[in-house]
């Protein structure tokens, strides 16, 4: 079966929502054998090669895409050229899927049948919390956006022959705004790479990175990430553990958001107990998981998170947000608010000194291997293409 997977942009490939088309492309491609291609804005070459890596075509439409205000400004005509590019390019029996605005644009301007995967309604016009982020002027202009595209958005997801979503949890969000009921795929984990490393492993990167407690976290400095809050209740929690030691990953490139990370680290007088590692490479992140004494990941508005699961996987305590469907409080970690920094290190103090107690092995083990496995998923999304493609 022929297919062809539309993407926004792959600026940030380590990303969640580019990670989940690398993945899930690479298994239609070398597991069920699907001929896919996949179409984007732009990319970055570190995404360039991991698809060339899994022998994928990628192909660029634009020079732009949407984390530019002249994109946003000229989109009405980059729309048009590139739906006349996909008439001619297109043939009428591939399956067409596409991830988010305004890619659902493109390809329900084509006859093939087509599938959303719509992580949740589109961001920049729908999570308040999302654009709290960004200066006022930038709440201002997409506040614009949304008035003029809103409506078509509605229109191309309601006009998917499937809609389907990542998280049983972000169901009813897509169902309050586009008033449809997606299915679930869910972003799966790798089963096979994350698991507990050698004890050799871990003494020795706990050699390298001397804390006591060592924290984990990673993030893409979005406000969804909770990576400032962290910063401020790790200065609180320094002073009942003068060793603690936060190692970070930021797996973005942006080194003016670096940047300013790194300056408030340093005007909290954290800069002793805060390690920058860079973009931890992915098949490096199952070392760190197993080595530290806890993963952090206090999102706010995410109740599903990749890194609590994958840690877990490597039997490791998680510290989530207070969404969280990963942790039983004081089982496998705790939920904190993280907003509320007094209130988020008294109950993070209180799971340290319970540290020995704790239980990642409990049910969350053989539940993820079971229900989360990528591979699983893939096959699933897989099964549906070919139903709807009308094959067997």
């Amino acid at each position: 079966m022929k297919i062809a997977w539309f993407h926004s942009h792959f600026l940030h490939p380590n990303s969640g929502g580019s990670r989940f088309v690398i993945d899930y492309a690479s298994g239609l491609k070398n597991i069920h054998k699907q001929d896919i291609q996949v179409y984007c804005d732009m990319a970055n070459e570190e995404a360039r090669k991991l698809f060339k890596a899994e022998n994928i075509p990628l192909i660029e439409l634009d020079t732009n895409s949407t984390n530019s205000a002249f994109y946003w400004l000229t989109l009405t005509s980059r729309l048009k050229r590139k739906k006349k590019y996909l008439r001619e390019n297109i043939s009428s029996d591939t399956m067409l899927i596409s991830s988010m605005f305004p890619m659902n644009l493109l390809v329900n301007s084509l006859p093939n049948p087509s599938i959303q995967m719509c992580y949740e309604p589109f961001a920049f016009f729908y999570d308040s919390n999302f654009l709290r982020n960004f200066k006022s002027i930038y709440r201002l202009f997409f506040k614009v956006m949304r008035l003029i595209y809103s409506t078509k958005d509605y229109q191309a997801t309601n006009q998917a022959k499937v809609l389907l979503t990542i998280n049983e949890t972000n169901i009813p969000k897509i169902k309050t705004v586009y008033g449809r009921t997606p299915g679930v795929v869910y972003a799966g984990i790798d089963v096979d790479l994350y698991k507990r490393s050698d004890i050799s492993v871990v003494k020795n990167l706990r050699k390298k990175h001397h804390g006591n407690p060592l924290l984990f976290h990673s993030t893409d400095l979005t406000g969804t990430k909770g990576s400032y809050f962290l910063l401020d209740v790790i200065k609180l929690l320094k002073d009942e553990f003068p060793k603690i030691k936060l190692l970070f990953t930021i797996y973005v490139n942006d080194p003016i958001g670096t940047q300013f990370f790194m300056e408030k680290i340093k005007e909290l007088g954290i800069d002793k107990n805060c390690e920058f590692l860079g973009c931890l490479a992915k098949d490096k992140l199952p070392d760190y998981y197993s080595s530290v004494d806890f993963v952090c990941q206090p999102s706010l508005n995410q109740p599903a998170n990749w890194p609590l699961k994958e840690a877990l996987l490597c039997e490791t305590p998680i510290i989530g947000g207070i969404e969280s469907e990963e942790v039983v409080d004081f089982v496998n970690g705790v939920k904190v608010n993280i907003k509320n920094s007094a209130e988020s290190a008294n109950k993070i103090i209180e799971l340290i000194k319970k540290r020995d107690q704790l239980d990642t092995l409990a049910y969350w083990k053989e539940l993820m291997s079971k229900q989360y496995s990528k591979y699983l998923f893939i096959e699933k999304l897989n099964s549906i293409l070919l139903e709807n493609a009308g094959e067997s």
